[in-house]
């Protein structure tokens, strides 16, 4: 009787094709896997960088005119938030008028203008509200209070808005440099700062408008930049002229894990209304 059967060559020539085919397969999954872990990085990294050009647009298209400025070689940009805009009546001028004017905005979104330290943290940074009129250039936006005169005041109280038509106290003795054209006035926040730092793109705020931001107290916004290592310029302004805008051009280099680069190329015009 025959017995019907496997030899051992015959076994071991079988274990060896199946670990052929099992190497093959399983470096066919990892390939997969490695493809799908490679596109799920670049898309987050892509996601990212968006979301930090758009935030830094959002922010500066709502910004005092002329206020953009930039620090610390073209690796930070600076600029005043806008609280409200309106058209003012009855401003000072000259030493010899009334501190006070009259603000008429149709702005929504506040409800009063800060006037200077109320805290602790306030007497270190001054978070004032700053009044301008007729700023056309950076330089009068971050004058300091030594400067006079000067084309921003501040109230002497917290003033609640009233209506459209809010009466503004001013400090004693304030009075600004110039008219405006055509009466506008705007109402600017302390400053905001947006710094590349290493591989890192950080928000600062709340710092005052006479302090450097402390690096401890910064947002992360985004990760994997290669401005610094590259010696790339990450922001560069151009400012306004008679017939211009102010242009803010915002260049931003990423690099993925797999050392993939992406590069962010963004010009924002702000209007050259002050």
């Amino acid at each position: 009787m025959k017995v019907k059967g496997f030899t051992l060559v015959e076994l071991i020539i079988v274990i060896v094709l199946l670990a052929v085919i099992s190497t093959f397969t399983f470096r066919f999954v990892g390939i997969g896997a490695e493809m799908y872990a490679t596109g799920a990085s670049r898309l987050q990294l892509l996601e990212q960088s968006r979301f930090a050009v758009e935030r830094i647009t959002r922010e500066l298209r709502n910004s005092v005119p002329n206020s953009a400025r930039v620090t610390n070689g073209n690796q930070c940009l600076e600029f005043v938030p806008v609280k409200a805009a309106g058209t003012y009546y009855d401003a000072p001028f000259s030493s010899s008028s009334s501190a006070s004017l009259d603000f008429v905005s149709l702005s929504t979104g506040w409800d009063e203008i800060v006037d200077d330290e109320t805290s602790t943290a306030s007497l270190v940074y001054p978070l004032y509200d700053r009044l301008f009129i007729y700023a056309t250039q950076a330089i009068y936006i971050y004058q300091d209070e030594s400067s006079f005169p000067r084309r921003w005041a501040k109230v002497e109280d917290d003033t609640t808005r009233e209506s459209a038509l809010t009466d503004l106290e001013l400090e004693p003795d304030s009075y600004f440099a110039q008219k405006s054209p055509l009466r506008r006035m705007y109402v600017g926040k302390p400053p905001v700062r947006f710094c590349v730092e290493g591989t890192q793109l950080i928000r600062y705020s709340n710092y005052g408008w006479e302090n450097p931001p402390d690096g401890d107290d910064g947002v992360v916004i985004s990760e994997h930049l290669m401005n610094s290592s590259s010696g790339a310029i990450s922001f560069r302004v151009i400012n306004a002229e008679l017939m211009r805008n102010n242009v803010v051009h915002i260049f931003l280099e990423y690099q993925s894990p797999n050392a993939e680069p992406l590069f962010f190329n963004q010009k924002i015009h702000i209007p050259n209304a002050p």
